[in-house]
């Protein structure tokens, strides 16, 4: 059971959620080869490059249950990455895929300060919630509602039999995905006269 979590833990991190967010997004609105580009960069590939090297250099135990402290260098680096992309991606165009990239950034950041703050909550969870909350503020009340609803389900289930997290750092990291995805999202594409609706 323990191989199967960690499975789970390694497949639907905030990064591969972040990716899936832009996959829904592309349905809506065009995603150029150089948005896809930056947003893998700067959301996925240098922070795992980033996650691998501290773990190379012996500052990070344990990929899935590391202390706080250790956080720190790992979430600072991730936020500069994710603002970079963001900001690029918003130079390119306002569009979908640029909304979802600044709430990943928002996130990212908000998960940091807290951290910094000497608390611990799950930043997967944080991203699953937040890919929730895209496909609740995009009205998707279907299929992607139930497929992303069962992702944070399985999200939650393994980083608790990892004992990563407590069930309050798991509810946090929950509710921080969620309602900061879906109250920024939907103010970002109601400023930029988006529709919220995909049907």
């Amino acid at each position: 059971m323990q191989s199967l979590y960690r499975a789970i833990s390694y497949g639907f991190y905030p990064g591969s959620m972040a990716v899936l967010g832009l996959g829904i997004a592309h349905f809506n609105s065009p995603v150029s080869v150089l948005v896809w580009t930056i947003f893998l960069c700067g959301i996925v590939v240098l922070p795992l490059l980033t996650l691998f090297l501290f773990m190379r250099l012996g500052k990070v135990s344990d990929i899935f249950i590391f202390q706080r402290e250790q956080r720190h260098g790992l979430y600072v680096l991730g936020v500069v990455f994710s603002a970079l992309s963001g900001w690029f991606i918003f130079c390119e165009n306002a569009t979908y895929a640029a909304v979802w990239s600044m709430c990943n950034m928002v996130v990212l950041f908000l998960l940091l300060i807290i951290n910094f703050m000497g608390y611990k909550i799950s930043a997967h969870m944080a991203g699953a919630a937040g890919l929730l909350g895209w496909v609740i503020c995009l009205q998707l009340i279907g299929w992607a509602f139930f497929i992303t609803l069962l992702l944070v389900i399985l999200v939650y289930v393994a980083r608790k039999g990892l004992s990563a997290h407590s069930h309050f750092e798991l509810i946090i990291g929950f509710c921080l995905g969620l309602f900061v995805t879906f109250a920024l999202a939907s103010f970002l594409l109601t400023y930029y006269g988006f529709s919220c609706s995909f049907v």
